[in-house]
């Protein structure tokens, strides 16, 4: 059962996930488009799709460009807002469902990282967004997609639990020192064979200075896709006339293969 809580804990969220260098992120995906779009310089621009706290969007604010994050949680979206207004920079946020949306005015460059793709757990949410994020895109546009390597995504790598901390400077003034136990994906979590869909367990545990911890838990559908499987479902929706597949967001970065750490899926429109 999904909980609107849990989203609505945005700092926790965030602060779970930040172990990630952001910035290296963002100068792959930067590379991806100089590489493989055929774009000015003019018209930069980036969409963050399912952006919880934005980190990528608001990156590319800093970099001067305009930057859009969409999410389904306006919680994230405020979030995601506080913490550009004291970057210095502004953010344009979308509430709106992945699976099918319009921007208001077309972008270069969209991403949809850290297995965000997963949230589609049928053939047709996926075909209905690769189309959703061309027609959001310009003429020579870049679509870059981050999931899992195929190899690293069944039971056996359960349960995934994590421990993360808040820096020593407080994220927001005034806020208290801040710990987050990670739970995503148990390991009796059921996975349906036919559906190709697992109910994944995430839960929050948050210890805050002077503040009783609290557990804010979720169980949500995800799906996790082989290369064979988007390779055909990319095919399928005809939004994009070039597909590469890397194993890495190194720059440059190598082909996917067995060994590679992610894999990492780079559309031109």
């Amino acid at each position: 059962m999904t909980s609107p809580e849990f989203y609505a804990n945005a700092r926790a969220y965030d602060i779970a996930f930040s172990d990630r260098d952001f910035v290296d992120e963002c100068n792959f995906l930067e590379w991806c488009l100089q590489a493989h779009g055929r774009i000015t310089r003019a018209s930069l621009s980036f969409l963050e799709l399912a952006s919880g706290p934005a980190r990528h969007a608001r990156e590319f604010a800093r970099r001067g460009w305009r930057a859009v994050a969409l999410d389904l949680s306006p919680d994230m979206l405020d979030y995601a807002c506080e913490g550009a207004r004291r970057d210095g920079v502004f953010l344009e946020t979308v509430v709106a469902d992945m699976a099918d949306f319009t921007l208001d005015r077309p972008v270069a460059l969209a991403a949809n990282m850290m297995e965000s793709l997963s949230h589609l757990v049928t053939n047709e949410q996926v075909v209905s967004h690769l189309r959703s994020v061309s027609r959001s895109l310009l003429p020579g546009g870049v679509f870059v997609i981050e999931m899992a390597h195929p190899s690293t995504i069944w039971r056996d790598s359960l349960p995934n639990a994590w421990l993360s901390r808040s820096t020593d400077t407080p994220y927001f003034a005034g806020e208290p020192y801040t710990e987050v136990d990670v739970l995503f994906g148990a390991a009796d979590d059921p996975y349906d064979w036919i559906t190709q869909q697992w109910l994944v367990t995430a839960r929050l545990t948050i210890r805050e200075a002077s503040r009783p911890e609290r557990v804010v838990e979720h169980r949500h559908p995800h799906r996790w896709y082989q290369a064979q499987e988007l390779k055909a479902l990319i095919d399928l929706s005809g939004a994009f006339s070039e597909v590469r597949w890397y194993g890495d967001m190194l720059i440059p970065p190598p082909p996917l293969d067995n060994d590679s750490e992610r894999m990492m899926i780079v559309l031109t429109k």
